[in-house]
């Protein structure tokens, strides 16, 4: 037979356990701000890789152009933001 004070012992470290979990699951759960940058970062990352291995996919000329343009992203913006302006000033003459 067991002894009655070890089982109890047993119990109470069991339910210390159980307890411990449990306000750590809740203290986890009402960060917010910590989950949304967690699950942001893991976006961050899935989209990384898929990029990434969207570029792989390409011929090589074409991915080294694109690789290019990604290291320089205030050229494209400006470019587009240049292509935008000229498309909105020939439709307003036209229109």
């Amino acid at each position: 037979m067991s002894d009655p004070r070890e089982e109890l012992q047993r119990d109470v470290e069991r339910t210390r356990r159980e307890l411990g979990e449990t306000v750590e699951a809740l203290a986890h759960k009402a960060d917010v701000p910590g989950r949304v940058k967690e699950q942001a970062h893991e976006t961050k990352v899935r989209m990384t890789a898929a990029t990434n291995e969207a570029i792989d996919s390409l011929p090589e000329p074409v991915a080294l152009q694109v690789e290019k343009a990604r290291r320089h992203p205030a050229a494209i913006a400006a470019v587009l933001i240049t292509l935008v302006l000229v498309i909105w000033k020939l439709s307003r003459r036209n229109g």
